[in-house]
């Protein structure tokens, strides 16, 4: 993969950076921070998601930012540096295929809001409607419940950087709550029951 910070800080970036006394700072953290492939660590956090974020950009210089979502593997990992997902019936609005067709890079931005952890990615894209897709890949893109396959997505990522957690909102899993709070209440629901029996006992021995 190549460095994330020389694709995005070009020289207009780089010169602000030097304005504000960071420059040499990001000059030293980023040529350490350059991967060959994803490792496992990062394909478990992709492979855990249930959205992401993706952005494109018009042929009037546009950009454009999508949300997609699903189930948790919805975003899968094919490779090294291969991800994909497919595409399902919505809008039917096309905007990201559409600038795919004009220019193939996106940027994506993974979140882990109970964790406070972003994942950013650069790469390209090419989608595919199903129809003319390669019927293996359709298949294993495919996610269960979720329809009939629309449009095919692969992206190769080609940079790749963990962001700062500091002002990402922790949001907890709603499912997680529920789940807590029925086990909490059921515990204090047995401990109530087992208390009036409890009192109970001492009444008759009274």
């Amino acid at each position: 993969m190549d460095n994330y910070a020389e694709i995005l800080f070009v020289n207009e970036v780089r010169n602000l950076q030097d304005e504000d006394g960071v420059g040499k700072t990001y000059e030293k953290i980023y040529p350490s921070r350059t991967k060959e492939a994803l490792d496992e660590s990062d394909i478990a956090f992709i492979s855990s998601r249930e959205s992401f974020y993706i952005s494109s950009v018009s042929s009037t210089g546009w950009p454009y930012v999508q949300h997609r979502g699903g189930p948790k593997g919805f975003l899968k990992v094919l490779g090294d540096n291969l991800l994909g997902y497919a595409d399902y019936s919505g809008n039917r609005q096309f905007i990201t295929m559409g600038h795919a067709a004009i220019s193939d890079k996106v940027s994506l931005f993974l979140m882990d809001y109970e964790n406070k952890s972003r994942l950013k990615i650069l790469g390209h894209i090419k989608m595919q409607h199903a129809k003319d897709a390669d019927p293996a890949l359709c298949k294993k893109l495919e996610t269960k419940g979720q329809g009939k396959v629309d449009r095919v997505a692969t992206i190769e990522v080609i940079a790749m950087d963990w962001n700062c957690p500091k002002y990402i909102p922790q949001l907890i899993n709603l499912e997680k709550v529920k789940a807590f709070t029925h086990h909490e209440f059921k515990k204090l629901r047995e401990e109530n029951e087992a208390l009036k029996k409890e009192l109970e006992s001492l009444k008759v021995n009274v």
